[in-house]
């Protein structure tokens, strides 16, 4: 069986993204264990054990797979093992077709060239992939009869791949990706190296829109790969041609922005005509068109389109402005006219600042964090923003009353913002001023984080207490277990009698293990393992994983 079929397939979705982010460290690979360390909210323990390469058992020290659920974590350990066996199979590979490729060309150079030329046209004439590929290597001019045999050759890879439900599914999805890919990257490029820029650029675009219209599992992110290849050609192709041919490009560009192309898709024509495309008479083409979809997207009736779309054409029009060297009065005027977007408002206040504007930047700001008062992330930001000005314009009494509305509320005990504040007291004002925030501030709002940058250990220690699990003990044990190491004792030891009750596995008794030990390096800590062991041997004797791991202790 596959691995893959072990786990839903979100979860496999999150341990690959996981593994992408390189979150997976000190994978250990013996025999038969995988073991590794994935880093998360906290870094969790993932041990698999193997029979000839096939799984048998997972353990992770993470809540979700504490009732033997697999997780996202064991999949990202897997994804990091296949790699490292895959390459290890991949280097053997790639000695054995050196040796095969070295044999065959001595063979295809003793052969007869008659007999050679005959098999090749043999194969030729019954492989049209083959032959296509064959005859844009040897003949570099290609004529609109073989680009519609490319699109019959696309189209054949979709159908092949797709079924009778014409949707391609995760087992297929990278073999359909691979072959379009291999067209991209082999004749399509060889077609841009021999100048045939119109073909090649035909040929893209059918093959961008035959991908975007496909439907299919795409988590491996297939369509990704393919997208961003057809941009890097497209890049190639638009430093090559003259200012006609570019205009043709252009205007295809321009005529797939009308919801044809799938919006993700379509953020790749969106991203080429903004970035590229620099001449004069573009410039202005792309004016109109932002105005336009500004206005397009402003007739959306979902709230959250509407604002979120306008907002950033509305950006990309005000860009194209200054480049086009627009007078501020005009600059300002079009901000006005959409004034509902909070990105345009962002712009403006920015402008203002460069213009050293800054009362109307803060006038703008007063009037955004009304405007946006149920958009609490937001509201920080302008926050934040005043505060700069107001640190510039050396205004004390504005400035800590931003810093204050942040601690308290919008950034709620953000260790930077609470190092910002002290700096702007005495050290004897500021133990007054730091009981204002602990007394204000949610005991979820990072406070313990703020005990410790104090040194407040006994209200760290209270806080830690408090707090469900092990996961803010394991955090701060180092400097609390010399300050209070019956307390922290004590908060293991019912910590670790509460997980016993619902554990049930060797792994999860390997963990309580490993905690029992550590507990025993804590002063006094030996005789309250003595008493746990003792405890769990009377109840739970009919667990006989958990009483082998006993032993070793």
């Amino acid at each position: 069986m596959d691995w893959k079929d072990l786990f839903q397939g979100h979860i496999l979705n999150r341990g690959y993204n996981y593994y992408c982010e390189n979150l997976v460290e000190d994978l250990d690979i013996s025999e038969d264990t995988l073991r590794a360390t994935v880093l998360g909210t906290e870094n969790y323990e993932v041990e698999i054990y193997l029979e000839q390469d096939q799984v048998v058992d997972m353990y992770c020290s993470c809540p979700y797979a504490e009732d033997g659920k697999n997780c996202k974590h064991m999949a990202a350990v897997l994804f990091e093992w296949e790699e490292t066996r895959d390459s290890g199979i991949q280097h053997q590979k790639a000695a054995e077709k050196n040796d095969r490729e070295k044999i065959i060309k001595e063979f295809v150079a003793s052969a007869d060239e008659t007999m050679v030329r005959n098999y090749l046209g043999a194969i030729l004439l019954n492989d049209e992939k083959l032959w296509l590929s064959f005859k844009s290597l040897i003949q570099p001019e290609i004529s609109g009869g073989d680009v519609e045999q490319y699109k019959q050759q696309i189209n054949e890879i979709r159908r092949k791949y797709a079924g009778r439900d014409n949707f391609i599914n995760y087992y297929e999805a990278m073999n359909f990706t691979d072959e379009i890919y291999d067209i991209l990257d082999g004749d399509i490029q060889r077609m841009i190296q021999n100048a045939n820029y119109v073909m090649a650029f035909q040929l893209i675009n059918y093959i961008f829109e035959t991908v975007a219209a496909v439907e299919m599992d795409d988590s491996d992110g297939g369509t990704s790969i393919i997208a961003n290849q057809c941009y890097n050609l497209w890049l190639e192709i638009l430093e090559q041609v003259n200012i006609e041919k570019k205009r043709e490009m252009f205007h295809w560009f321009l005529s797939k922005l009308d919801g044809s192309i799938i919006d993700y898709m379509e953020e790749y024509i969106e991203q080429i005509i903004m970035e590229e495309f620099g001449e004069i008479e573009f410039l202005e083409e792309k004016l109109q068109l932002t105005d336009d979809m500004v206005k397009k997207a402003k007739e959306q009736k979902s709230s959250w389109t509407k604002d979120y779309y306008a907002g950033t054409w509305a950006l990309r029009h005000l860009a194209l402005m200054e480049q086009l060297g627009f007078e501020w009065n005009a600059i300002e005027l079009y901000c006005k006219q959409n004034w509902q977007s909070s990105t345009v408002r962002k712009y403006y206040i920015d402008l203002c600042i460069q213009h050293e504007d800054y009362n109307l930047a803060l006038q703008t700001l007063q009037e955004s964090i009304q405007m946006d008062a149920d958009y609490t992330g937001l509201v920080r930001d302008y926050i934040i923003k005043m505060k700069e000005i107001y640190k510039m314009l050396g205004n004390t009494k504005k400035y800590l009353e931003q810093l204050w509305k942040l601690i308290l509320k919008y950034d709620a005990g953000n260790l930077n913002v609470f190092r910002e504040l002290k700096s702007q007291y005495s050290v004897e004002d500021w133990k007054d001023e730091r009981e204002k925030i602990f007394c204000k501030l949610s005991p979820y709002a990072n406070i313990d984080v703020l005990y410790e940058e104090e040194k407040l250990y006994d209200r760290l220690m209270k806080t830690v207490q408090e707090s469900p699990g092990l996961w803010l003990l394991q955090k701060y044990e180092s400097v609390l277990k010399e300050c209070y190491p019956d307390e922290v004792l004590q908060k293991y030891q019912d910590e670790l009698n509460e997980m016993a009750k619902r554990a049930s596995n060797r792994k999860r008794y390997k963990e309580f293990a490993a905690l029992l030990r550590k507990m025993k390096k804590i002063k006094g800590g030996t005789k309250i393992v003595e008493d746990i062991v003792n405890n769990w041997r009377n109840i739970y004797k009919r667990r006989l994983a958990m009483m082998d791991e006993l032993r070793g202790l």
